[in-house]
């Protein structure tokens, strides 16, 4: 589970690192357009990336719960 959580975590910085790209290539052709985009597909990925870490952050209470369970019985 854990090697599937990281390449989602990976794939979503990486989504990120290239909207950036768009942003800043967008900013320096003075294209309020492209930067506007830019922007709207960094909100997206930005979003994506906090879905992914709060689902990770569940599997990973989940299973800290059920090691306690098993540790106490």
């Amino acid at each position: 589970m854990k090697a599937t959580e990281a390449i989602e975590v990976s794939r979503a910085n990486e989504l990120l690192r290239q909207a950036r790209g768009l942003l800043l290539r967008a900013d320096r052709a003075s294209d309020l357009r492209g930067a506007l985009l830019a922007v709207r597909e960094a909100r997206v990925h930005v979003e994506l990336l906090s879905v992914t870490m709060r689902q990770i952050a569940a599997v990973q209470e989940a299973t800290r719960e059920a090691q306690a369970c098993e540790d106490g019985a």
